[in-house]
């Protein structure tokens, strides 16, 4: 693991980069300092660009929001998302018009819209859940109890449609995301298959997206250790660790919790910047 002031300190390494989105380019309120402008020394140098993200809606969404923090479409090459993915494994392994539960924040509520799945209220009628996250900032799990609790009443499977559990914004403040439902799900014994970072199909699709790149061209910057760089080892390629994300708060040595999980960055970096 090597430390680098910025992403400058191994760009010409690489001629593709797999870049995270919460916790690398912006916290869900801003844009972090001097990403715009990194991004931009990428593209002048010539590098490929995709944003793997765990958000859990569809890649469009993603994109329009990456626009209003100031990522305009020229910036990259494409994105996919954790609910780009699930729109489409889950439809391609539920059979058509199968039910659903959702159990997620109304923002994420349209993720199946255009699919043939229907969403229902109540577990017993449907076929399977999908945890997509909170509603509010400051939830905890009790907020989707009451739908946790019916799903596994009715011995649903449940697809978690975001791995992570828990991102930072810039001021400190943690906000729980879906894996904390799909963590909870399955150490309670009921089926459950998690849709994003660290799985190797999201990964397998950037792959697709940068054919005629090599691995060892390709390198991968996210701020979560369990994800983005478990994926990253997973899937065979470098990865850059950003320390402005998630781990803001820590104060374990990054090295200790990198083992912890059996982690293993090839970088380190303060923050996305050139």
């Amino acid at each position: 693991m090597k430390t680098c002031n910025s992403v400058s300190d191994f760009a010409d390494n690489y001629d593709a980069f797999i870049l995270d989105i919460w916790g690398v380019i912006h916290d869900g309120s801003a844009t972090y300092p001097g990403v715009v402008e990194c991004m931009k020394s990428l593209r002048a140098a010539g590098k490929k660009i995709i944003f793997l993200s765990n958000a859990p809606r569809r890649s469009t969404k993603v994109n329009v929001v990456l626009e209003k923090f100031g990522i305009t479409a020229n910036l990259y090459e494409n994105t996919i998302s954790s609910g780009e993915a699930a729109y489409h494994i889950i439809a391609a392994q539920e059979k058509p018009k199968a039910k659903f539960l959702y159990i997620g924040p109304e923002k994420d509520r349209d993720l199946f819209n255009g699919s043939k799945l229907e969403e229902v209220e109540n577990a017993a009628d449907a076929d399977f859940c999908v945890a997509t996250g909170f509603e509010a900032d400051d939830a905890t799990i009790e907020e989707k109890m009451p739908q946790i609790k019916d799903s596994m009443a009715h011995n649903l499977k449940m697809y978690c449609v975001n791995p992570d559990l828990l991102v930072v914004r810039q001021d400190g403040t943690e906000l729980l995301c879906a894996g904390v439902i799909g963590e909870y799900y399955r150490d309670a014994g009921y089926p459950t298959e998690f849709i994003g970072k660290p799985y190797i199909q999201v990964y397998e699709q950037c792959f697709k997206l940068l054919e005629g790149i090599p691995k060892n061209r390709i390198c991968a910057i996210g701020d979560n250790l369990d994800t983005d760089i478990l994926g990253a080892n997973g899937s065979g390629i470098d990865c850059a660790l950003c320390l402005g994300g998630v781990l803001m708060n820590q104060t374990t040595p990054i090295a200790e919790l990198a083992a912890e999980v059996g982690a293993k960055p090839t970088y380190t970096i303060p923050a996305f910047r050139f």
